[in-house]
């Protein structure tokens, strides 16, 4: 530090120095420590949206996302592969995803059966590897240390659904792992969403036509095991969610809630590859709630509901005992000309954005993008206008940072 030892006679370059080091080491406003500047073209973070590019190469577009939660548009980058509606006919969570350290995004080409790699700096994109799925119809994806698993739904197809694994290189290059390709419980089970645990133990596929969810023990090579399937205690599972903060909690969509059409989220504990539950159904009052994410700190987890065109918001316990946080189940609003699906968190989790389409529902016109705050008490507030945002009608993923 500037002062250790200093000896200077006190004279007028002695105090010009002391207070440079006084200003140097607490600023001159009333923060004392304020924060590091960013470069002029360097955002907060960033919003990616998977636009599933139909008989063309699939693309992203990707938005700069401000300190405020607004996105201004940065640009639209070629991946390679195509798209597919068939695959995404009837929803799926996790078709675009970005790594933990924000420097990778993984894409489904549902169309060619493939798979893109890009690598990410700064929200600029630059393609590295397309690969074949290892299945027809890939529609989800999970990445945890090294490996990445895809859900291949077959959907429309005379293949049967199954999971397969890759490892990834240094370079982004993926490479079959042998034992990794498991069928699910039956051929074509609808599934929704694939994802690893925090542990890096087990893998979990949600299956809507069964209300199963199948469990698969990840092996030290990457293989994987049979699945062990458990019902879900929902209707029709989808999209899901761990809790970062008590990683064992997770917490599922139940897109027909208990039978009545009445969508509900219900929340489990994996425990040694067992799937208990916690409590739920929790009824939200709300149609089809099919995509989940959980804050960081765990304290809030959000459904978008795309058939009501309305964001529930869920209060989560210390003992993971989830519950709604508005008795109408309505915590936000969205456009009533799309129907919200995808969702992504920042990565401080102070803004929720969702990809608001009408691809699942095939109403022409174009999709945009919604963003909300998401406040001390879970409450949310629109930040972002859906109107100034226009996207392929295709578009399917997003993921955030």
């Amino acid at each position: 530090m500037c002062l250790t030892r200093l000896r200077l006679p006190v004279t007028g370059s002695f105090v010009t120095l002391l207070l440079s080091c006084l200003l140097l080491l607490f600023g001159t406003g009333s923060q004392a420590f304020a924060k590091t500047s960013k470069a002029d073209n360097q955002s907060d973070g960033h919003v990616y949206v998977l636009n599933n590019n139909l008989g063309s190469p699939n693309s992203i577009t990707v938005f700069n996302r401000e300190e405020d939660g607004s996105l201004s548009l940065s640009g639209v980058t070629s991946i390679g592969g195509t798209g597919s509606i068939a695959a995404f006919a009837d929803g799926t969570q996790g078709s675009l995803i970005l790594t933990s350290d924000d420097t990778r995004l993984f894409a489904a080409d549902a169309g060619s059966d493939q798979i893109s790699v890009i690598n990410v700096r700064n929200g600029h994109l630059s393609l590295v590897n397309v690969a074949f799925s290892g299945g027809a119809g890939p529609i989800s994806l999970t990445y945890r240390n090294g490996l990445l698993y895809v859900l291949n739904a077959a959907n429309g197809s005379a293949v049967t659904a199954s999971v397969t694994g890759f490892r990834v290189d240094a370079s982004g290059r993926l490479y079959p792992i042998a034992g990794s390709t498991k069928a699910l419980s039956t051929t074509h089970p609808n599934p929704a969403q694939v994802q690893i645990d925090p542990s890096g133990h087990y893998l979990l596929v949600t299956e809507k036509a069964t209300n199963l969810i199948d469990v698969y023990r990840i092996h030290e090579d990457g293989s994987l095991s049979n699945p062990t399937s458990f019902s879900s205690v929902g209707v029709y599972p989808f999209g899901f969610a761990f809790n970062p903060a008590r990683p064992q909690e997770l917490i599922v969509d139940d897109g027909f809630g208990t039978g009545n059409g009445i969508g509900a989220v219900t929340a489990y504990q994996l425990s040694h590859g067992n799937v208990n539950l916690i409590n739920g159904p929790v009824l939200d009052n709300q149609i089809a709630p099919c995509w989940m994410v959980v804050t960081r700190d765990g304290h809030y987890a959000y459904t978008s509901n795309a058939d009501s065109h309305t964001i529930s918001g869920y209060g989560i316990a210390n003992n993971g005992v989830i519950s709604s946080l508005n008795a109408n189940g309505v915590t936000a609003s969205t456009p009533t000309d799309t129907f919200p699906i995808e969702e992504g968190l920042s990565s401080d989790s102070y803004y929720l954005y969702v990809l608001e389409s009408r691809l699942l529902l095939k109403q022409p016109g174009p999709a945009t993008l919604g963003g909300f705050a998401i406040h001390s008490d879970g409450s949310l507030t629109s930040v972002v206008d859906p109107s100034q945002i226009t996207l392929p009608f295709s578009a399917i993923g997003l993921a955030a940072s």
